[in-house]
C-alpha cells in the first residue's frame, strides 16, 4: 500500500492506498506540503466500498469548473457521502471522525477535489476550515478578501501586490483559518484555485474584508451580527445544510468574528481602492 502525508493548517493528513497517492502527491502544490510528522487524521484511497441503497441528499452542487456534480448526502446511520456520479465518491462517518474513505478517482480534477472535501470535514473538528478567499500578506499580517465568485478578490489582492510594499500573496483560493489560543492564524494550502500560489506559511489575521464592486470606493467596519453574515457564506458551503456540521462551521465563523475586524468594502478595481483598505486595517502599523 502506498503512503504520503501532506501537512496542512498544522494537521498532518496521512493518505494511503494504491496508484491514488501517487496521483494526488503529482498535482500541483502538493509536494510542498509532503511530511513526516504524525498524522492526526487518515484519507483512505482506493477504498472498495459501497454507497448504501438509499441516502438522503442534502445538497447538489457542481465540481471541476461545472463538468461534473456533486451530491452530498446522509445515509440511515448518520454517515455522511459525497457522490460524484460514475467518478467515484467520499465517504465520512462522524463515529470515527479523523478517518475518510474514497473510492477509485481516475478523474485529476475530482480527485484534488474529494482529498480537499475530506480534509475540510476532518479539519473542521480540530479548529480547522478551508474559507473562499485571497489572501495577501503585509508584514507578516494578513488580510483575507471574501466575496462570491467574480467580486474581484484576486483584482483587490494584485492591486494590493502592485501598489504597497512589503506585500506577497499566500493562497488565491482556499487558504485555511486555525482557530487558535492565540487568535486567528491563516495557512496557506495546496487548493490555490487558477493561481499557482503554494506557500507553507502561516500568519495571524489582521482582517477580513468583504468585497462589493461599487461606482466608488468606501470602507466600513461590521457589527457582530453582520460579520457573522460576511463571514461564514465563505466556508465550506456543503457543510451548512446538515445541523451536525453546520454546527461545528457556526462555531469556527463565531470565533472569528469575536477576535477580528471585518470589513465591508464598495470598490473599484483601482490603486485608491487598495490604499483605502490598506490605511483602515493598519492604521496605526505604519505610522
Amino acid at each position: 500500500m502506498n503512503e504520503a502525508r501532506l501537512e496542512v493548517g498544522a494537521l498532518t493528513m496521512c493518505i494511503e492506498g494504491g496508484a491514488g497517492v501517487e496521483s494526488v502527491m503529482g498535482m500541483p502544490g502538493m509536494a510542498l506540503f509532503a511530511s513526516d510528522n504524525e498524522p492526526t487524521m487518515t484519507l483512505l484511497l482506493d477504498a472498495a466500498i459501497l454507497p448504501p441503497p438509499s441516502c438522503r441528499v442534502l445538497h447538489r452542487f457542481d465540481v471541476a469548473d461545472g463538468y461534473a456534480e456533486c451530491r452530498f448526502a446522509v445515509d440511515a446511520e448518520g454517515v455522511y457521502y459525497y457522490n460524484f456520479g460514475s467518478k467515484g465518491f467520499l465517504r465520512i462517518d462522524p463515529r470515527v471522525p479523523n478517518q475518510a474513505q474514497c473510492t477509485t478517482i481516475e478523474d485529476r480534477d475530482v480527485l484534488r477535489f474529494a482529498v480537499w472535501l475530506a480534509y475540510s470535514m476532518m479539519a473542521a473538528g480540530h479548529g480547522r476550515a478551508p474559507i473562499h478567499s485571497s489572501v495577501v500578506v503585509h508584514r507578516d499580517r494578513a488580510v483575507l478578501c471574501l466575496g462570491e465568485s467574480g467580486t474581484g478578490k484576486s483584482t483587490h489582492t494584485r492591486l494590493w501586490l502592485n501598489n504597497i510594499p512589503q506585500c506577497h500573496l499566500l493562497n488565491d483560493d482556499s487558504p485555511i483559518i486555525a482557530i487558535t489560543p492565540n487568535g486567528v492564524e491563516v495557512y496557506g494550502s495546496p487548493w490555490s484555485g487558477k493561481t499557482h500560489c503554494y506557500r507553507q506559511e502561516h500568519y495571524p489575521v489582521a482582517a477580513f474584508l468583504r468585497l462589493e464592486q461599487r461606482p466608488q470606493n468606501s470602507i466600513v467596519r461590521l457589527p457582530t451580527i453582520q460579520a457573522f453574515g460576511a463571514v461564514q457564506p465563505s466556508l465550506p458551503p456543503a457543510m451548512a445544510h446538515d445541523e451536525r456540521t453546520l454546527d461545528v462551521q457556526v462555531a469556527i465563523a463565531s470565533r472569528i468574528v469575536a477576535t477580528t475586524p471585518v470589513f465591508r468594502m464598495g470598490c473599484l478595481p483601482d490603486a485608491e481602492a487598495a490604499w483605502m483598505s490598506h490605511d483602515t486595517i493598519f492604521q496605526h502599523d505604519d505610522d
